[in-house]
């Protein structure tokens, strides 16, 4: 399995658990008695920290395996898979910020347009790492 995809992978399993879990009810816990504030950015920065060590720890276990097997340049196929997923992730998450900034700021909550940015945020990284995977597995004329 090549590293990226091996990269794509783990992060499409992380964001399928950590923001999950944020958006199960990880959300509306009292981390902070009498603050609710708080208590909401303790509940966000818990799935940000796990998402944070998972893609620090697959980026070095990538890093040290190439340097074990000796390659570290990317090939035209890695560059050609790259640019589509990452073309097409862009195209998700701008429609989702355009929906956070231009249609919920009227009627919406603070939390409920943080809420809604992360969602779209891990949903575009979602979508960029489905298509690496399916880069990696079909090609990428599939």
């Amino acid at each position: 399995m090549h590293s990226r995809e091996r990269t794509a992978w783990a992060w499409l399993v992380c964001l399928l658990i950590a923001p999950t879990i944020y958006f199960a009810g990880l959300n509306h816990s009292n981390w902070v008695p009498g603050n609710d504030e708080l208590s909401r950015l303790a509940a966000l920065s818990m799935p940000l920290i796990i998402m944070a060590f998972v893609a620090l720890g697959v980026r070095a276990l990538n890093i040290i395996k190439a340097r074990q097997q000796g390659r570290e340049l990317l090939d035209e196929r890695d560059q050609l898979i790259e640019m589509k997923s990452t073309s097409v992730s862009y195209h998700v998450l701008m429609a989702g910020m355009i929906v956070v900034g231009m249609m919920m700021p009227f009627s919406a909550t603070r939390w409920e347009l943080v809420d809604t940015s992360f969602f779209f945020i891990v949903l575009a990284e979602v979508v960029h790492s489905c298509i690496t995977i399916y880069g990696y597995r079909k090609g990428i004329h599939a």
